[in-house]
């Protein structure tokens, strides 16, 4: 079975300090919001009709779902980085 490859091909920012880390945290808390806001509107929460979500939107909105999941194992990784060098 074939690994998964990864949806980044950069690497993770790095902070230096709290105040780095801190504009690393709103700058993707700002690009997740973003893509939330994007995931929310569908045939199946609005009134709109189901045969008006294209096929293209619907792919569209499955590759965010997708984002915002790594987004948010990011933050994860980088606020639990954070705590346990505070708890030092």
């Amino acid at each position: 079975m074939k690994k998964k490859k990864s949806k980044f091909s950069a690497t993770p920012p790095v902070a230096s300090d709290i105040q780095e880390a801190n504009a690393i945290i709103e700058e993707l808390w700002e690009k997740l919001r973003h893509y939330e806001d994007k995931l929310k509107t569908s045939c199946s929460n609005s009134s709109k009709p189901p045969s008006t979500d294209s096929p293209k939107e619907r792919a569209e909105r499955k590759k965010l779902k997708a984002l915002v999941v790594a987004i948010r194992e990011g933050l994860n990784k980088v606020t639990q980085g954070i705590n346990d060098n505070s708890q030092n």
